[in-house]
């Protein structure tokens, strides 16, 4: 499931890039919210997860709703204007070890050597997936890398907070929530915006519709899912693949060049990744 989110994770980042150029990041988020949630009210009606939360762990879940979509999406959309996508799944290929620090500092879990050069190696990887062209690599704004970090940073708070919330009520009740509170929080900001869908081309709207349905219904599901049964390390070495995907749908959509360097870059992350992932499970299951 995990790798099928990754793989839209790619096809995702082409698309948003795309849509950015017609429509304002906070009415995307919007349209997302609004889509994905009738799917994920689906499932969860299906699953009979219509489940009211405590209303002392509701601040809780209005925080990681805060911090995870609106937040996170806003910082990453920011980025897409200034910073090449590229170099943004460079930043974002930190998050693995990010979340292994936090593991230690925080909750005193075992770590190792192996685990740190594993996913040292991954970043390599991705440097080689994006760095056939080393020009392109400097390109972006400083405010754009800023919002680079932010969205490192509030994905890194995300998986943490939401692990305890997936742990006592389950991934679909916690998506359910997560969904609706976002949509209700961006409509008063975006409500104005509206009409202006009518106007969009045909294809920005399919574009939105995939953002809804496919990304933020199915694929967060399958997202929230993961970092319940995986917890939040191994859901953040994930990450590390959206370059292979990224660029695979570069070369595929946008008829981008696709060098030896670039597969055999994508080939170091897949091997690395694995590595990591199975270095983690280990080191789990020794705790």
């Amino acid at each position: 499931m995990m790798v099928i989110l990754v793989i839209v994770w790619g096809l995702e980042l082409a698309i948003a890039k795309d849509a950015l150029e017609h429509v304002d990041k906070l009415l995307i988020l919007n349209v997302k919210y609004f889509f994905g949630f009738f799917v994920i009210a689906v499932v969860a009606k299906r699953a009979d997860a219509f489940h009211l939360p405590a209303l002392r762990d509701l601040p809780l879940i209005i925080a990681t709703t805060i911090i995870g979509h609106i937040l996170y999406f806003f910082c990453e959309y920011s980025a897409l204007d200034s910073v090449p996508v590229a170099n943004i799944t460079i930043i974002l290929g930190f998050l693995p070890i990010a979340s292994i620090l936090v593991e230690k500092a925080l909750f005193h879990r075992k770590t190792s050597i192996k685990l740190i050069v594993f996913m040292l190696a991954c970043v390599v990887g991705i440097f080689f997936v994006i760095g056939s062209d080393f020009s392109a690599m400097r390109g972006g704004s400083f405010r754009g890398y800023l919002f680079c970090g932010g969205a490192l940073l509030c994905w890194l708070g995300y998986l943490f907070l939401t692990e305890s919330l997936t742990n006592k009520y389950g991934a679909i009740p916690i998506a359910f929530y997560q969904t609706i509170i976002a949509w209700v929080i961006t409509t008063p900001v975006v409500f104005p915006q509206y009409p202006d869908l009518l106007q969009l081309p045909v294809g920005i709207m399919l574009e939105l519709l995939y953002l809804g349905i496919v990304s933020e219904g199915i694929c967060f599901l399958i997202e929230i899912t993961g970092l319940e049964k995986l917890g939040p390390t191994i859901s953040a070495v994930y990450s590390n693949f959206l370059p292979v995907t990224s660029a695979f749908f570069g070369f595929v959509l946008l008829h981008q060049n696709l060098v030896l360097l670039q597969i055999i870059g994508g080939l170091v992350v897949i091997e690395s990744g694995y590595l990591v992932i199975r270095e983690k499970d280990r080191l789990d299951r020794l705790a």
